[in-house]
C-alpha cells in the first residue's frame, strides 16, 4: 500500500472529503494555503507530480526531512496564472485536505479559520447546538451551551483578519469520530434547504 492511501486512512480523508463538497473557496481567496504554507508531500505524490510535470516537481525537496517525506518550495510551483491549482485533481493529500491540517494527537484533526475554514467551524457549532437543544439536558445547560459556542465562533471570526500573514493560527480540534456526523448534519441540512426552495426554482 503506497504511504499516501494508508495515510488516507488513518486521517479519515474521505470523510473531510464529504465535509469538504460542501464548500467553494471564493473568487477572493488568494491561495495562502499554498503559495505561503508548507506543502508536505509524500513519497508516491511527488511520483505523480514529476510524470505530469517534470520541471515543477524540480521544486520539492526532502532535504532534511525523513524518509518518503517531501516539502514543496513555496510557492507551489503547480499553481496557474490565475492561482488556482493546475493538478486539482492529483493533488497531494495534504491539499486535499485543507484547511483541515493533520495532528499528532491520533485521534482528530485541526481545522484552521481561513474563509472556508470558519464556515465549517460555523457549522460545526450550530451542529452541536443543534444536537444538545435535542438532549435531555435542561433549558440552563442548553442555554449555557449555546453561549459558549457563540462566544468559540466570534474567536474564530476574529483569527480572519489578515489570517494569511499570522505565523500561527488558532485551530479548532474536530475528533475523528465526529467528522462522519458532521457529514451528515451538512447533507441533511443541504436537503431541507433543496426542499424548502422546491424543484425547477
Amino acid at each position: 500500500m503506497e504511504i499516501s492511501t494508508a495515510v488516507k486512512n488513518a486521517i479519515h480523508y474521505r470523510a473531510v472529503q464529504n465535509i469538504l463538497k460542501h464548500y467553494q473557496c471564493p473568487d477572493t481567496c488568494g491561495a495562502h494555503c499554498c503559495s505561503q504554507g508548507q506543502i508536505h508531500i509524500f513519497e508516491d505524490e511527488v511520483k505523480v507530480l514529476s510524470i505530469l510535470n517534470e520541471k515543477k516537481a524540480g521544486m520539492i525537496t526532502n532535504e532534511g526531512l525523513s524518509a518518503g517525506l517531501y516539502l514543496m518550495n513555496a510557492p507551489c510551483s503547480f499553481l496557474g496564472s490565475t492561482g488556482r491549482c493546475e493538478v486539482y485533481d492529483k493533488r497531494p493529500t495534504v491539499c486535499g485536505m485543507y484547511p483541515f491540517k493533520v495532528n499528532t494527537s491520533g485521534n482528530s484533526v485541526g481545522l484552521q479559520p481561513c474563509p472556508i475554514g470558519f464556515l465549517i467551524i460555523r457549522d460545526f457549532a450550530e451542529w452541536i447546538v443543534d444536537s444538545f437543544s435535542r438532549s435531555n439536558s435542561s433549558d440552563e445547560e442548553k442555554a449555557r451551551i449555546k453561549e459558549e459556542w457563540k462566544k468559540n465562533v466570534d474567536s474564530y471570526e476574529a483569527e480572519l483578519l489578515e489570517f494569511h500573514l499570522k505565523p500561527i493560527l488558532k485551530e479548532m480540534q474536530i475528533p475523528f469520530d465526529e467528522l462522519e456526523m458532521l457529514s451528515m448534519f451538512l447533507s441533511s441540512k443541504l436537503k431541507k434547504i433543496q426542499t424548502s426552495i422546491g424543484p425547477g426554482q
